[in-house]
């Protein structure tokens, strides 16, 4: 019988992979949790909040330098599209030994210096710089790591608390839309970014409530006598010949060789021990690395041309993003005041929070299919973006911003549940950082054609046709989507 003689200091990596299904840290699921639950609340309300008062912007803008739409607009979109980019910043960010809670605070710096700097920009070049480039990245950093902490917070009540987050987008919409005006009215668009700095600098006291979870280990209960057994055999078998208690070295070495004589007395187990192990540390744990970079290399998802086409549809779909842009410049083109097109984006906001419980209803209770309905939202964004050029009145005007704030969200809501569905689990967080980046790109680039074909035809209603025309030719690449769902080629 082999005799198992322990060392605590050689480990092998199974042994290394049990301790660490034996390692947990458990979120607390309340206390302080609800504490960073309403710090990210209010980091909701600040980030999209603002990049919805983008249109309120682009009106004063115009005045202030009088410059080119498509250059003005530049300004705007780009806060809207450097959004998507926060996810890979914060993972660069993190390779140096940064904390979510440090970056969180230096992006609200930065984004409050940013913003006072703005207040000083002499021409719409610098602007791009200040407000466009680094108050926009600045405010992406932050808002990607406020929901990343909250979700270490939580486990059990992770989608209560995220709920409750979320919920910061629709109610900062409403609220900075409508002050937003006041300001401007008041201290002018400059005096506007010096408040807006002030508010940015409050998430520096948001990131600071995030304070990070002390690594509190605890043993899992879930590990079943044979693996933990197996453990200790793999240990045993790994650690021959050695003792965990500190002796000489010459005492050492004697054991050692003590041990070495029982073994070859007794070489029958020996090899079956060692057989274990080889087959263990020397077979299996390479291959399956091995075959986790396999699959990795393989890029399923460049060979599903239903992602193509998932795409491609996304692509159309985020033309529609840079709606609330335009819109009050086009209210107040009609002749309705400045007050009355903010209120109109203020009740764009809050039918976006309707929008995201109402999909929830439909997706999870009612069991619509989700190609249908993102069919239905590109219908409905192509179909309001028509009709809006007859609208006239302030509530003609809302009924066509109410409609495409639907289709908007639900399109919004579909994108991680479509991917999922299509590429399964294991290829979702990749796919999804691929569309992510691309809509970004594209929440750049389709604010700024709009500028040059407003300035091409020097009517806003051939903005609003472009916007028809591309989002139905999502509604036909969509067709594609309801199809491969029907005939099976992926499942719910």
């Amino acid at each position: 019988m082999l005799r198992q003689i322990k060392r605590t200091d050689v480990k092998t990596p199974e042994v290394e992979v049990a301790n660490q299904r034996e390692a947990e840290i458990q979120p607390p699921d309340g206390g302080w949790g609800w504490v960073v639950c309403f710090a990210c609340f209010l980091t909701n309300c600040t980030v999209p909040g603002t990049t919805s008062i983008n249109g309120i912007i682009l009106i004063e803008l115009l005045d202030l330098f009088n410059d080119s739409l498509s250059k003005t607009t530049i300004v705007c979109s780009i806060i809207a599209g450097t959004a998507m980019f926060g996810g890979p910043l914060v993972s660069i960010a993190l390779k140096f030994k940064t904390s979510h809670r440090q970056i969180m605070m230096v992006g609200g710096i930065i984004a409050a210096a940013s913003a006072v700097a703005s207040s000083f920009a002499p021409n719409v070049e610098t602007l791009i710089f200040t407000y466009g480039i680094l108050v926009g990245f600045s405010l992406a950093v932050s808002y990607f790591t406020a929901n990343v902490i909250l979700g270490q917070y939580f486990l059990k009540k992770r989608a209560l608390a995220l709920g409750i987050a979320t919920s910061g987008n629709g109610c900062g919409s409403f609220m900075l839309n409508y002050l937003s005006t006041k300001f401007i009215s008041f201290y002018g668009m400059r005096g506007t970014f010096l408040i807006l700095g002030g508010l940015f600098l409050n998430m520096t006291v948001y990131g600071a409530l995030c304070r990070p979870l002390n690594p509190v280990i605890k043993k899992s209960p879930n590990i079943s006598q044979n693996e933990r057994t197996s453990a200790d055999e793999i240990e045993g078998a790994a650690n021959l010949g050695f003792e965990a208690e500190e002796e000489n070295k010459e005492t050492r070495n004697e054991k050692c060789d003590d041990s070495n004589r029982r073994i070859s007395e007794d070489i029958e187990p020996l090899p079956k021990v060692l057989r274990v192990r080889k087959s263990i540390t020397s077979e299996r744990v390479p291959n399956e690395i091995y075959n986790r970079k396999c699959n990795y290399c393989k890029a399923t998802i460049f060979k599903n041309k239903y992602f193509y086409l998932l795409l491609a549809t996304y692509t159309t779909h985020a033309v529609g993003d840079s709606f609330y842009i335009y819109l009050p410049v086009y209210a107040v083109s009609i002749g309705l005041s400045r007050e009355e097109a903010a209120l109109i984006m203020s009740i764009y906001g809050i039918i976006g929070i309707v929008s995201l419980l109402l999909i929830g209803i439909l997706v999870d209770i009612i069991h619509i299919p989700t190609s249908y309905l993102l069919t239905a939202a590109l219908s409905s964004m192509s179909i309001s973006a028509l009709l809006i050029t007859f609208c006239q009145s302030f509530e003609t005007l809302t009924l066509c911003a109410v409609t495409t704030s639907i289709g908007h969200h639900f399109g919004l809501s579909l994108r991680i549940v479509l991917v999922s569905a299509i590429l399964g689990r294991e290829d979702m967080t990749t796919a999804y950082s691929m569309l992510s980046v691309l809509l970004g790109v594209l929440y750049i680039i389709y604010p700024t054609m709009k500028g040059f074909v407003y300035e091409a035809t020097q009517q806003f209603s051939m903005v609003f046709y472009f916007d028809a025309a591309v989002v139905f030719l999502g509604v036909v690449l969509s067709c594609g989507i309801i199809y491969a769902q029907k005939t099976g080629k992926f499942v719910e």
